[in-house]
């Protein structure tokens, strides 16, 4: 291989050096429905509350295609191994969404929502002029959005086992927080990656984690949905929310945002 040409690829590399996303998208997590076991649910169903959570998230995770048609609007599609990730990312957030879906079904009188999730065309629009005048650093907002992202949805899936430890339910979480972490590591690696190389991108980052609701998605759902999401599995347990800003604050050019005390009001 010619020496400026290893140089390239081990550049592309270096954020999340030892993630293979070629393995990842070969590896991907597809349908959850061959181990929901979802006859359990009969002589042991989730409370009202689990429900009501589990509705919301996956209103929330089906979500990620308006979101990524966002994103692939700007710099970030320009990456090839980011988009990479990020397709297979949403696939297996769509099956995580379709096994949200199945339990909640699985319940009497508990329908998911069926309602298109979409977003504006001029938001979109308006989205990919700022994004591409901003240029490269967008790479770093993304991935960043994504890290902080990851560290409240997974917190708020272990929470709803905390309140609800339901057996069957435990091994469906489990199995969806499992293949969130291996999510976690790329974002999480690529943006302490770009956010130590670039002071622009650190400020246009923060800006950008200060204007956005959370959960990502949330602007999907009703005010009122997203309140009872924090009341209901943080309210009782704020260190959890502290935890997370802690995280964030870890980031360069992030400290002191606040962001999940000011989102969960605890």
């Amino acid at each position: 291989m010619p020496k400026n040409l290893e140089v390239a690829l081990d550049s592309m590399s270096v954020p999340a050096p030892d993630f293979d996303v070629r393995e990842y998208a070969n590896e991907a997590q597809a349908s959850y429905r061959d181990t929901l076991n979802l006859e359990s649910y009969a002589s042991a169903p989730l409370t009202p509350e689990t429900i009501r959570a589990l509705r919301y998230l996956q209103v929330v995770e089906r979500g990620t295609m308006t979101h990524l048609r966002s994103v692939l609007v700007t710099a970030t599609h320009k990456d090839s191994r980011v988009t990479a990730f990020l397709i297979t990312w949403a696939f297996e957030k769509y099956w995580i969404a379709d096994a949200l879906d199945q339990i909640i079904r699985s319940h009497d009188g508990a329908d998911a929502d069926r309602a298109p999730f979409r977003t504006p065309v001029e938001r979109t629009i308006r989205e990919s002029i700022v994004a591409n005048i901003v240029g490269l650093p967008m790479i770093a907002v993304h991935m960043t959005l994504g890290t902080v992202d990851e560290w409240l949805m997974q917190a708020a899936y272990r929470r709803v086992l905390e309140l609800d430890p339901n057996p069957q339910l435990t091994a469906t979480l489990t199995h969806i927080v499992a293949t969130k972490s291996r999510q976690l590591e790329f974002f999480e690696a690529q943006s302490r990656h770009r956010l130590a190389e670039s002071t622009r991108a650190q400020k246009v980052t923060r800006k950008r984690l200060a204007k956005t609701p959370w959960p990502i998605g949330a602007r999907a759902e009703p005010r009122k949905n997203t309140d009872f999401f924090f009341e209901y599995l943080f309210r009782s347990k704020p260190e959890t929310i502290r935890s997370i800003d802690a995280l964030i604050d870890s980031l360069d050019g992030q400290t002191n945002l606040n962001l999940m005390t000011r989102a969960a009001a605890v």
